[in-house]
């Protein structure tokens, strides 16, 4: 039985394109490969997911702005 979960526009667009990448045939078969990969590479990963997490979500914010401002956005680091 499938299920319903609502993404926002610019998520579904994501989505799609990753989709046609890997040559998914259907959303669920993406979605399911998606959080096979995901699973594995928190597996590997030693640390705080959630720090993990946090510190991926920065790094996407950190490309939108000067490069001399990375070190304080990942890590709060002062000049």
């Amino acid at each position: 039985m499938g299920s319903v979960i609502r993404v926002d526009s610019e998520t579904r667009e994501k989505l799609e394109i990753l989709k046609k990448k890997i040559g998914a045939k259907n959303m669920s078969q993406l979605v399911k490969l998606i959080v096979d990969v995901a699973e594995r590479e928190l597996d590997k990963f030693k640390g705080d997911p959630k720090v993990f997490l946090k510190t991926l979500k920065l790094a996407g914010e950190a490309g939108t702005h000067d490069s001399e401002q990375i070190d304080q956005l990942l890590y709060g680091a002062e000049d």
